[in-house]
């Protein structure tokens, strides 16, 4: 076991478990992170992330962001990402992940979580290509806390803008499947039609958004409208993905699996 790795302040199982986190849970897991005690990233350790799509071996700029590699290594090691989502995916850009509250019951606060503390930023002249971990943040620039986004292709317009900390080194594969996850919006745009098709009952359609789609058997039309309605800018996968498990690890511990 990796020093300090114990969870005693999270309940029971709390790390393992598939089913929706309560505010209390959530403050818990901040406070174990918090609280972690470990060793600096050092050159012989890279990242093992375990994810529902497959595992992603990543490594990390120490020398570049030393901050923002610890500050990865602290929540990582903690367990504060496991069981977290990747809830933004974008295709041809990046996937984001790495928010305590995409484990809590309101999927409309994803990408709103924290870890209750930032992180200055370091940016760099590393650019942003295929494979770059990168921390997200707001507007602020000094405001990176938990969130991460491994860049699926290049995006330069990100370049010394954002703290670059690291690069997928092993299963980039399982980034480009995550990057073709069928998002809200994505299906939504397969969903509308321009017109009723031919032989369908109109009475099973409605308009959306100057387009038509059909509603569900036994759904209610504006119950289906308020669900619509959510997906028309959601980047959130239409099937989770998530973040099993993440630890900064020594190599030779990868190596000898």
């Amino acid at each position: 076991m990796l020093k300090g790795l114990s969870l005693d302040l999270i309940p029971k199982d709390v790390s393992a478990r598939t089913e929706k986190l309560i505010d209390k849970e959530i403050l818990a897991i901040k406070e174990t992170a918090k609280k972690f005690k470990f060793d600096p990233v050092g050159e012989e350790e890279v990242v093992l992330m375990e994810t529902s799509s497959g595992k992603i071996i990543l490594e990390l700029y120490e020398n570049v962001a030393p901050n923002h590699c610890n500050n990865f290594k602290r929540l990582a090691n903690s367990g504060f990402y496991d069981g977290t989502l990747f809830h933004r995916v974008i295709k041809g850009f990046m996937i984001q992940g790495g928010d305590i509250l995409s484990r809590d019951n309101d999927p409309s606060n994803d990408g709103q979580g924290n870890p209750g503390w930032t992180v200055g930023a370091e940016f760099s002249s590393i650019s942003h290509g295929p494979g770059i971990l990168s921390m997200a943040r707001s507007q602020n620039p000094n405001s990176a806390g938990s969130q991460f986004f491994i860049c699926h292709e290049e995006a330069k317009h990100l370049d010394g803008k954002y703290t670059v900390f690291g690069k997928v080194i092993d299963n980039f594969y399982v980034v480009q499947r995550i990057a073709n996850a069928v998002t809200e919006k994505r299906m939504l745009k397969r969903l509308l039609k321009n017109k009723i098709p031919d032989g369908e009952k109109t009475e099973k359609w409605m308009e959306f958004r100057k387009q038509f789609v059909k509603v569900p058997n036994g759904m209610n039309p504006n119950d289906y409208r308020v669900q619509l309605s959510s997906y028309v800018n959601s980047d959130r996968p239409l099937a989770p993905i998530k973040i099993l498990k993440v630890r900064v690890v020594k190599k030779m511990d990868i190596e000898n699996e």
